[in-house]
């Protein structure tokens, strides 16, 4: 045994003389067996190099390894430890060798090829090297003739620890031409299938149809729809690599060109090469046509007639090719992957052609939780837990693949800057997932919050926060025991009431408290000047919604965002655009199906004038609760009182329940307002003042007055008596 660091052969002036190398130092780690000999080089990963181990004088402790007869395809030296030396026996002749080609993609471009050809270059490069079964052999000079790698497949008699040359007379048989994989598919990763399990399926249902009698009668072509960056490309890696696929890969950035016609040459070339392949070679393993980012290829048409032309046409080629792949060849798969399938022309998604949608769904909070687990304990060994794995899954909302690994190396970055005697993982964790922001949130113009307040921040309403834990809270945390009587989780909420008395509080903190992201917009945002640009960016809303569920969206002022019907279809302007926007509200919030509070989208919406929305919007079904949110009583008033002193210096002469008897009629508003005028009086009376006395509420409670009349309050409880 040994243990001596290895580096290519290529660091040393023989290497291109003398292939099939190592030179190793005598010293105490090589002891055995007696060089020079025939041996496997075996490395610390378990792959090994068949190599002539040779002495070499010098006081290295290290050994320069050649590469050019390896156990794998991608055989790496540097940074690897040669750990032992396993001799091999020379067997004088070998009748027969069955080795398995891999060949580029570049030489199916050639006008003639044959496996006689190929048979003939491999045998007269073979010869004179010692070979064994189950190597591979990898060169530059193989590479220019258009091969990957060989692979000694199979030799009949040939033991486990014995070695080869392949002499003229040999017969060398090909049993198989697979083609290498491409490199712009993820090749370094370990693939974590949480979250993939249902789309790995479907794809390996295809591949099982494909081998079928009745498979070939069946177009097998299919589209994987995901957001970005959920892993589309990285579970057709996984499937290429479990299946040893032979790829053809095809993206914009290879085959788009300048001029018309060079595009649509570039797919004839790559679809041709496919099914050369397949009558030239009959592989044995499955041949994919792999089509990444479809809509690049096959968008929906637009109103620039030059590029809408170009667009048609490669297309139109696009389809061609596609529709002819049964017709012309029964053992070709076509897969596509495509981030916005909305905006793939409608010819593409058509029965026949990419009528299989294999949908990758968000990650789950459970699934969310078992990926960061495992991307965690890869990097480092310690277990987190129970609790800390719920408080990531909660706040991961809108997480795909991409931003748990990007969420995990801006946490290795925090830990190195951490001192190691002080660090505390989880805490570190958890500051980090405050800083980081999914990409579905960056991807548009709807900002994604997630709030850090709850219900403590609001002074008194008690029967408020009683009836919002039963009815809507109590849904959410107990969905299953819902769905056990068959109830569905509450769509909408209506916050009604005098103006200043904290609606839109109310609602961040229930999103805190249901761990819901939180979603906010009000008629300034959704109104434009361009005719549907308010219908799209509510549908935008719910898109975003959806995909950062659990969500909360709340609509601030839904009177001024729709109003009535009955009053603004008389006019025109602003009240067709309302009429838009109240229709399109409509058809967002029927499509949201309760079920699942970990799939739920909430929309809470406030409103000081409940009697102008719209009689279709608070119907049961879809703002299932009118909530009014009272004008403060005293003890609410009181309870504000209390929270504003805790941030504000009062002094010990201040009765705060005085206050709250005279501040009738008073919003939250007003309060606010009143305890900052007397924080104000007091500034004034001396800038060297520490606290705020009686005497500066006094002064204010003189001028300022309530915001709300009585007739106002009257109102609103004579609105809620209709739904009683």
């Amino acid at each position: 045994m040994c243990s001596i660091l290895a580096f290519p052969l290529e660091l040393l002036d023989k290497s291109e003389h003398e292939p099939q190398r190592c030179y190793v130092t005598y010293g105490e780690e090589i002891t055995e067996p007696k060089i020079p000999v025939w041996a496997k080089c075996l490395l610390q990963d378990d792959s090994y190099a068949i190599c002539r181990v040779l002495a070499r004088a010098g006081t290295e402790t290290c050994c320069f390894m050649d590469d050019f007869v390896t156990s794998t395809p991608h055989f790496n030296v540097n940074n690897k430890r040669l750990t032992k030396i396993v001799p091999l026996t020379t067997v004088n002749r070998v009748e027969k060798v069955a080795c398995v080609l891999t060949i580029t993609a570049e030489l199916l471009q050639r006008s003639q090829i044959s496996v006689e050809d190929l048979r003939d270059d491999v045998h007269s490069f073979l010869r004179y090297l010692m070979l064994t079964k189950g190597c591979v052999v990898q060169h530059k000079r193989l590479k220019q003739l258009g091969i990957a790698s060989v692979e000694i497949f199979e030799v009949p008699d040939l033991e486990e620890n014995e070695c080869f040359e392949l002499k003229r007379d040999t017969n060398l048989l090909i049993v198989d031409v697979r083609l290498e994989l491409s490199q712009a598919l993820p090749t370094t990763f370990t693939f974590y299938p949480h979250g993939f399990e249902c789309a790995l399926q479907a794809l390996e249902d295809l591949l099982s149809t494909s081998r079928s009698d009745q498979g070939k009668e069946l177009p097998l072509n299919a589209l994987i729809v995901g957001a970005v960056g959920i892993g589309k490309s990285t579970l057709l890696a996984e499937f290429m690599r479990r299946h040893r696929c032979n790829c053809f890969y095809v993206t914009a950035s290879q085959v788009l060109r300048a001029y018309p016609g060079e595009t649509e040459e570039e797919l004839r070339k790559t679809f041709e090469a496919a099914h050369t392949y397949c009558e030239v070679f009959q592989p044995l393993l499955p041949v994919v046509i792999l089509l990444e980012d479809l809509e690049m290829f096959c968008p929906a048409t637009t109103s620039d007639a030059k590029n809408s032309s170009n667009a048609l046409r490669i297309s139109a080629q696009l389809y061609k090719l596609v529709d002819e792949l049964p017709r012309r060849s029964n053992r070709i798969l076509c897969l596509a992957t495509s981030s916005a399938p909305h905006s793939l022309h409608e010819y593409t998604r058509r029965a026949g052609r990419f009528a299989n949608e294999i949908v990758i769904d968000m990650p789950t909070e459970l699934q969310r939780q078992h990926l960061f687990a495992c991307y965690f304990t890869a990097q480092y060994p310690h277990d987190l837990s129970p609790a800390l794995m719920e408080h990531v899954g909660q706040h991961t909302q809108g997480y795909v693949v991409a931003d748990l690994a990007l969420l995990m190396r801006q946490l290795q970055n925090k830990l190195l800057l951490q001192s190691t005697e002080v660090v505390q993982i989880e805490e570190v964790i958890k500051q980090t997932l405050l800083q980081c922001q999914p990409s579905a949130s960056r991807s548009n113009d709807v900002r994604v919050m997630r709030m850090t307040e709850g219900f403590e921040i609001i002074g008194g309403m008690a029967t408020l926060k009683r009836t919002l834990q039963v009815s809507i809270l109590a849904g959410l945390k107990q969905s299953a025991a819902f769905a056990r009587f068959g109830l569905s989780l509450p769509k909408g909420v209506l916050l009604y009431g005098p103006p200043g008395c904290a609606k839109t509080t109310i609602a961040k903190c229930l999103a805190k408290e249901a761990h819901m992201t939180f979603i906010s917009t009000s008629a300034a945002e959704v109104y434009s000047p361009y005719v549907g640009c308010a219908e799209r960016f509510v549908t935008r809303i719910f898109d975003t919604a959806r995909k950062n569920a659990p969500c909360l969206i709340f609509l601030d002022e839904i009177d001024a965002l729709v109003g009535r019907r009955t009053i603004s279809s008389g006019g025109s302007g602003s009240g067709d655009v309302q009429m838009r926007i109240l229709s399109t509200l409509l058809t967002e919030m029927d499509g949201i199906v309760g079920g699942d509070s970990q799939h739920h989208i909430l929309v809470v919406a406030a409103t000081n004038r409940p009697d102008m929305i719209d009689d279709a919007l608070i119907r049961p079904g879809r703002f299932d609760k009118l909530i009014h949110v009272p004008a403060p009583d005293s003890d609410s008033r009181l309870a504000l009182l209390q929270l504003h002193a805790k941030r504000m210096p009062f002094d010990s002469s201040v009765d705060i329940k005085e206050i709250a008897e005279r501040t009738e009629r008073y919003s939250g508003a007003d309060l606010c307002n009143l305890c900052n005028e007397a924080a104000m009086r007091a500034l004034q009376r001396d800038f060297d003042a520490i606290s705020i006395q009686m005497q500066d509420f006094e002064e204010v409670l003189g001028r300022v007055k309530s915001s709300l009349t009585q007739s106002q309050i009257d109102g609103y409880y004579k609105f809620a008596y209709r739904f009683l």
